[in-house]
Parts: C-alpha cells; sequence; structure tokens
C-alpha cells in the first residue's frame, strides 16, 4: 500500500500541474512565448516532485512517475525543454545516490532517443491513437524499468509492486494524455472562435461601408484619368496623377476584399478541374515569379472538387503570391496537388523567410500581416472564408529561415 500511496500522490501532483497549466494558456491566449514559459516550469516542477517524493524500495533503488511528463515533454514541448528534462532528471538522480543511478540514466537516453522516434509518427495520429500509443509506451518502459531493477541489482520484485507501478504509471499516462489532447481541442477551438468573430465584424463593415466608399473612389479615378489625358498637363503632373490612380486602385483592391465577405458563398458550386486551375492561376503569376527570380516547379494529378472557379483562383493566387514575396532573394516554390481517398490536398511550399508559432497563429485575422506595413491582412483573411464556404481545410507548417507549407484539403468529388 505504500508503494501504491507515494505513486497517487505524483499523480495528483501532475494532474494539478495539468490543470495550472489548461488556466494560464485560457489567460495567456495566442501568447506563445509566455505559454512556453509556463509549460517549461510545469514539467520541471511536476518532474521533480516526483523525484523528491518516490517511493523508496532498498539500496537507492527509487520508483516514481517522473517519465509520465517526461513524455508529454518529448512529445509536446520545444527542443530547448526536452533537453533541459533530460539533464533534470540526471542531476536529480545522481543527488540520490550515485550507486544505482548509471541505469536509471541509461533509461532516460535511451526512452528520450525511443520517444523522439515516435514523435514523427505520432504527430499524424487522431486522438485515440495517440492515447494507445502513449499508453503502451508508458508499459514497456515500466516493465524494462522493473525487470532491469530484478535482473541487475536481484531485488525481490513483488506483485503488488509491479501492478501498482505498471497500472498507476500507464493509467496515469492515458488520464494525462486524453487531458492534454483535450486542451489542446479546446485551444484550436478558442482560437477559431475568435478568428471568426473577427471575420464576422469585417463582413459586417464590408456590408455597410464598402459600396459607399468604392463609389466615388470609381468617379475620382475617371475624373484623374480624364485630367491625365489633358495636354495642358506638365509630365510632372502627370506622374502626381499617376501615382494618385496607383493609389486608388489600391484602395479599391482592399475594398474588392472586404466585398468577399459582404457576398453570400454562391449557392450552388460546379466541379472544377484542380490541375486546370492551378496551371491557370500559374500562368496569372508568372510574370510576378520571373521579376523576383522565382522558379515554379509543380506536380499536378488530375482530380475533381467542387467550388466557385473564380473564388479558388482568388485562394490559389493569394497563396502563390506571398509564397513569392516571402522570397526577396529568389527561390524555388513547389505546388502539387493529389488524390487521397476521399479528399483532394493541394500542398504549395516555398524557401522562403517562414514564420514564427504566434504568427501561424494569427494568420487569417484581419489586419495582420507578415509583411509588415505593405500587407493588410485581407488576403489571408479571404483565403480563410473561401476555403472555409468551400468545406474545406487549411494545414500550415512553416519555421523561420526555412519556409513555409501550406495544404488545402477539400472533398473529392467524381463526374465528368
Amino acid at each position: 500500500m505504500e508503494s501504491t500511496s507515494h505513486f497517487l500522490i505524483n499523480l495528483l501532483v501532475i494532474l494539478i500541474a495539468l490543470l495550472f497549466l489548461q488556466y494560464k494558456m485560457n489567460q495567456l491566449e495566442s501568447k506563445h512565448s509566455q505559454t512556453k514559459i509556463v509549460i517549461f516550469f510545469c514539467l520541471t516542477i511536476t518532474i521533480a516532485f516526483c523525484m523528491l517524493f518516490p517511493f523508496k524500495y532498498s539500496d537507492g533503488i527509487i520508483f516514481d512517475l517522473r517519465f509520465v511528463p517526461f513524455v508529454l515533454g518529448c512529445l509536446y514541448a520545444g527542443r530547448l525543454t526536452r533537453i533541459w528534462m533530460v539533464l533534470l532528471i540526471i542531476g536529480l538522480r545522481l543527488s540520490n545516490g550515485v550507486e544505482h543511478s548509471w541505469f536509471a540514466i541509461i533509461n532516460i537516453l535511451i526512452f528520450y532517443f525511443v520517444i523522439m522516434k515516435f514523435r514523427v509518427i505520432y504527430i499524424r495520429l487522431s486522438k485515440m491513437e495517440k492515447n494507445l500509443l502513449t499508453g503502451f509506451l508508458m508499459m514497456l518502459m515500466s516493465l524494462w524499468t522493473l525487470a532491469g531493477a530484478k535482473y541487475l541489482f536481484h531485488l525481490p520484485i513483488t506483485f503488488q509492486i509491479c501492478i501498482s507501478y505498471i497500472g498507476i504509471q500507464t493509467g496515469g499516462m492515458l488520464i494525462v494524455g486524453y487531458m492534454v489532447e483535450l486542451m489542446r481541442e479546446q485551444q484550436m477551438l478558442l482560437r477559431k472562435l475568435v478568428r471568426m468573430e473577427k471575420m464576422e465584424v469585417a463582413g459586417q463593415l464590408a456590408a455597410s461601408i464598402s459600396h459607399e466608399i468604392r463609389n466615388p473612389l470609381t468617379s475620382t479615378r475617371g475624373f484623374l484619368q480624364l485630367l491625365s489625358e489633358s495636354k495642358e498637363i506638365t509630365n510632372e503632373a502627370k506622374d502626381y496623377i499617376s501615382i494618385a490612380i496607383s493609389e486608388l486602385d489600391h484602395a479599391e483592391g482592399i475594398i474588392r476584399d472586404y466585398l468577399t465577405f459582404a457576398k453570400p458563398a454562391p449557392e450552388k458550386f460546379e466541379n472544377l478541374k484542380v490541375q486546370s486551375q492551378i496551371e491557370k492561376a500559374l500562368r496569372i503569376i508568372d510574370p510576378l515569379a520571373k521579376m523576383s527570380r522565382v522558379e515554379i516547379v509543380s506536380s499536378l494529378c488530375s482530380c475533381l472538387i467542387k467550388g466557385n472557379a473564380g473564388m479558388f483562383q482568388q485562394v490559389l493566387v493569394n497563396i502563390i503570391k506571398n509564397g513569392i514575396e516571402a522570397m526577396p532573394a529568389g527561390g524555388t516554390l513547389t505546388i502539387g496537388c493529389c488524390r487521397d481517398q476521399s479528399m483532394v490536398s493541394i500542398t504549395i511550399s516555398d524557401e522562403g523567410v517562414g514564420m514564427s508559432d504566434q504568427q501561424k497563429s494569427r494568420l487569417g485575422e484581419p489586419y495582420f500581416s507578415t509583411k509588415g506595413p505593405k500587407g493588410t491582412g485581407l488576403g489571408m483573411m479571404v483565403v480563410y472564408r473561401i476555403v472555409e464556404s468551400m468545406n474545406g481545410k487549411i494545414q500550415i507548417r512553416s519555421e523561420q529561415g526555412i519556409g513555409t507549407r501550406i495544404t488545402l484539403r477539400f472533398p473529392a468529388c467524381s463526374g465528368e
């Protein structure tokens, strides 16, 4: 019973730290740097508590639930946090006695590399599959640790300790893993709700003021064109008029983006040949790519989706244009499409400046742009709105200094 009470206290501390983490994440919202700090301290405190209050068996052999927060940190935390956890566990184990520390140190290094191998697979799994995988890994870790204590150090490991250690550690991992996935889903849902609310505000603004502003802009542009054709106007004045017309066109583009939100989604979609639509978008964007010294490489297959051709073109052109502008020194932009069972995936990758985690989380919000003063933030907002209207999803992977990969996934359809 003593071992069970120690393990349950360890698990209770882990659950309390997890609830505290959820509370702080809801407060911090999209402040990724502060969230990383909170995660770092929560993992540090839980690992330290588990190792400072373990179940002491005999001859310096201790058992605790350090592997539960360790596995979570390896799967979800950043690289520096993962390395810190390994060093922390090694340091605390040495502080409890050097005699049998070598086995614990070898274990933590082996477990670290095994978990990092599974991490690539883990990211692609569903919530249930993730939970089963972490539970299976934890059970193997527990069995390995008990087997080492029995056969290397010849300790009389009782059946009660085996059941207590394996059961509480594996069950605790299942509970904690499930809670972490629920927290992640909640955070994504909150971000989606905030984005939708901002889009709704943008749509209401578009509906109320776009037409009123667009009409005087059109009239002003027409009069400026007539004025520029007058023979009495000097060349210097014509240059000023040309600049004014250019700025009016820029304002017209912003209003057009706003009108995307004011317009309802088309009632009827048509079958779109994805390959043809991408090739058309590439012909439109080809001059900009050549001016920017960007090579476009495409790998396309024949597949169909349902949507509006004009709106779909707007999505493709906006994303490709962003990819080209993210490579000011030139580079390669890769675009491909393929069909995977009932879904069509369109992938656009660049070798540009990339984005931070905070920038990725805010992409698609009104007025947020990674281009600084040159961008309005409306382009990607339009992209998100159109993709959602076509029952599609957007997946973004980006690393600063390496590039960005945007994947559009739409339900596939069949037909002539």
